[in-house]
């Protein structure tokens, strides 16, 4: 039977319905990544084929780990202004911002999974320092930290990446979110993230793993099938403020998380994203921007695009799952 449930998390609806897995062609084919290094961009050797680096992790040898560059198809630019302008009713700002990409690593990797965890702490250090850099600037309020892994995810290039793009707004929705969670620390006077880790802790059923002080669960509401969210168990607000040691940590719990779903899934994509707050005191975070760090964590969040979507939820912004996280968490255990 299914299931209407709450994503308390995120304050939406989720139809959790078993019965559509038995639905015709509901798992679009796994894209197979192109292993032909000849044209790649993001290869070792290559480093001219993009813009010039904004950041490069090297080793000891002074050999680069990741890099960091514009992305040559930017969305925003950051040389544009960020002033505000009305077109009769409306409302615009120029296309001002930032639209990086993190090149993961300097080897030809087509799957992130396939990355170490010393390389995914890399990859956690890289966006780090990117965001403590893009702070610095007082125009910038936002930014998104985002990974597209497979052509079903909406990546275009079979190198693994990932893209950082930071905005002079904050999100809609993500106020809308930031709002609720507020609310929850005003009325019960601690943050909603403790209370979630406490009791999946207590409950046992949607864990998929954890570690000292990071904890891998199935949401109660996930939207979607196989969705892993990794959260601190300390109050850890932002990324920014993250030490090497607990980004390591958080980076090797992520490796077994994915190793786990490519046993369950073989051959799947995926989108990976960072949730962060905002860093800038804006009109529309004024009210609660002081207390982030009181109600706030930071988490990563892992969503395996087995199934596509149709217009129920373009229409309504609800998602039909139709694998419980019960037991999607208890195949990855």
């Amino acid at each position: 039977m299914s299931e209407i449930r709450y994503d308390m998390l995120h304050d939406t609806y989720v139809v959790i319905a078993p019965d559509r897995l038995t639905r015709p062609n509901l798992f679009p084919a796994h894209s197979a990544a192109l292993k032909d290094t000849t044209a790649c961009p993001f290869c070792a050797g290559h480093e001219s084929m993009t813009p010039p680096e904004i950041f490069v992790l090297k080793d000891v040898k002074g050999r680069w780990r990741t890099r960091v560059v514009p992305n040559l198809y930017k969305a925003l630019a950051i040389e544009a202004t960020d002033e505000r302008k009305e077109e009769g009713i409306y409302e615009k700002i120029d296309g001002f911002g930032a639209h990086e990409i993190i090149v993961d690593t300097p080897e030809h990797v087509t799957d992130f999974d396939e990355l170490s965890a010393v390389q995914m702490t890399d990859w956690l250090l890289t966006m780090r320092q990117r965001g403590n850099d893009l702070k610095k600037d007082s125009r910038l309020h936002y930014f998104t930290l985002f990974k597209n892994q497979g052509k079903n995810a909406g990546s275009t290039l079979p190198h693994v990446h990932t893209q950082l793009i930071a905005l002079p707004v904050v999100p809609r929705k993500e106020l809308q979110v930031l709002k609720h969670l507020y609310a929850y620390y005003r009325e019960h006077g601690r943050s909603m993230f403790k209370d979630i880790v406490d009791y999946e802790r207590e409950q046992k059923t949607r864990v998929v793993d954890e570690s000292e002080h990071f904890l891998a669960y199935a949401p109660y509401g996930s939207q979607f099938a196989f969705e892993v969210i990794i959260m601190p168990k300390i109050e850890l607000s932002d990324i920014g403020s993250c030490h090497d040691s607990l980004l390591a940590e958080a980076a090797s719990l992520l490796k077994k998380v994915l190793s786990g779903l490519r046993r369950e899934l073989r051959e799947f994509d995926y989108n990976i994203y960072i949730q962060n707050p905002p860093f800038q005191k804006a009109y529309e975070t004024e009210a609660f921007f002081d207390d982030i760090k009181n109600f706030y964590r930071f988490y990563i969040r892992v969503i395996p695009r087995l199934y596509q979507t149709g217009g129920f939820e373009l229409q309504s912004s609800m998602t039909i799952n139709p694998l419980a996280p019960e037991k999607a968490a208890g195949l990855l255990r």
